[in-house]
């Protein structure tokens, strides 16, 4: 993969035009591209807070970004989570179910409205 190139595409089903970065366990952020993304010409630009751009890596695995600190490559991992005591587990949260008003929040009519609050 050269400068500008996107990640290959991951082995796993995204939706499609999308980017994952899915969160390893005790692990790095792995940055995924459906499959489309390269079809659609879309490229993965990794850059620092001047925004200059990061060369991406060229080892052929996916996109990782370290989330443990202690990375000679960062913003890559470079496998040093392995030898430190890092833990990252945390689970996203569970979908809610969709909002339901209340009586009190139901949208009305300006009739309903003058009932409810009288001259």
């Amino acid at each position: 993969m050269s400068h500008g190139d996107a990640p290959r595409p991951p082995q796993r089903p995204l939706p499609p035009r999308s980017v994952t970065i899915r969160c390893r366990i005790d692990g790095p952020l792995v940055v995924e591209l459906s499959p489309d993304c390269y079809d659609l010409g879309l490229s993965l630009r990794v850059t620092d807070h001047e925004g200059g751009e990061h060369p991406l890596p060229d080892d052929g695995r996916p996109l990782a970004l370290c989330r443990c600190g202690h990375s000679a490559r960062k913003p890559f991992c470079d496998g040093a989570h392995k030898t430190i005591p890092f833990t990252a587990r945390q689970i996203a949260p569970s979908p809610s179910a969709p909002d339901v008003p209340s009586a009190d929040q139901t949208p009305t009519g300006p009739l309903d409205e003058h009932k409810r609050n009288p001259p």
